[in-house]
């Protein structure tokens, strides 16, 4: 990674990646991906992660095999820069115990994603896989376990496995925002996003959004492909987010980040 010292002086784009079905495709970051990543760093640009997953959530395999300048996890809440975290912004605690016991009475699949593992409900037998977790999920048993085994997890966002019902809309979604996906839904607490997390990090390393490049896929890439100078919306994306690009890739297994990255800086 970069000094931060050697931002100031940047006069390069700033490009902010999506991780599931845009850079990450069925768990593998095809190889195209990293060495034109390495090409744009190399000619003077930044490349962040910017991802609903909780930093926990990001397989760490994808970490040191990506050359990045830096990471925007938990849609917006943990910004990381130069492998040093400069914001975090946590779930309250008496709220993560009320959606555990809740939870705890249903048989759905509920992660509470943290800074430095993902807590689980009713896992199922996929979890592991699918995942890319590196590790045994780790099982949240009762609520009380927020004030004793994991105390000292910093949970930044949920993920709840299929569709929330109207109920549950209105009930979790007077602290949080709620982003309602294909088979699972997820919150975050109100006031962040995904382009809130790039724009504060923008400042950080004083790069305008007019040379910014955001590039996703899904519903909650909606705000931060909005917010960026280019937005860029991957083959595979949903008619709603190529409707908003600016640029329309390949499909992400194609290598669709460095499609988009050959055409829009390279050349």
């Amino acid at each position: 990674m970069q000094n931060l010292g050697n931002f100031m002086d940047n006069k390069g784009y700033a490009v902010f990646l999506d991780i599931d079905s845009t850079l990450l495709w069925k768990g593998t970051v095809p190889e195209i991906n990293i060495k034109t990543i390495d090409k744009v760093r190399k000619a003077g640009h930044y490349v962040f992660i910017n991802t609903a997953r909780s930093y926990g959530f990001i397989p760490q395999s994808l970490l040191d095999e990506v050359p990045l300048d830096g990471v925007v996890a938990g849609i917006g809440t943990d910004l990381r820069l130069c492998g040093k975290q400069i914001e975090s912004h946590t779930m309250k605690k008496e709220s993560l115990k009320q959606i555990a016991e809740y939870f705890m009475g249903t048989h759905r699949e509920v992660g509470f994603e943290g800074e430095n593992t993902v807590l689980w409900i009713n896992p199922s037998p996929e979890r592991h896989k699918k995942h890319l977790i590196e590790q045994p999920p780790a099982l949240l048993h009762s609520p009380e376990e927020f004030d004793t085994v994991y105390k000292d997890e910093k949970i930044s966002k949920m993920y709840i496995r299929g569709h929330l019902t109207p109920e549950e809309y209105e009930f979790f979604g007077k602290e949080n925002i709620m982003y309602q996906h294909e088979v699972y839904a997820e919150f975050v607490p109100k006031g962040f996003g995904k382009a809130v997390g790039m724009l504060k990090m923008l400042k950080y390393i004083d790069i305008p959004t007019e040379r910014c490049i955001a590039m996703g896929d899904s519903g909650n890439d909606e705000d931060m492909l909005k917010a960026a100078g280019i937005s860029v919306a991957m083959g595979n994306a949903t008619a709603e987010i190529k409707s908003i690009a600016d640029f329309i890739s390949t499909d992400a297994k194609d290598g669709g980040v460095a499609y988009a990255l050959e055409k829009i800086i390279l050349t």
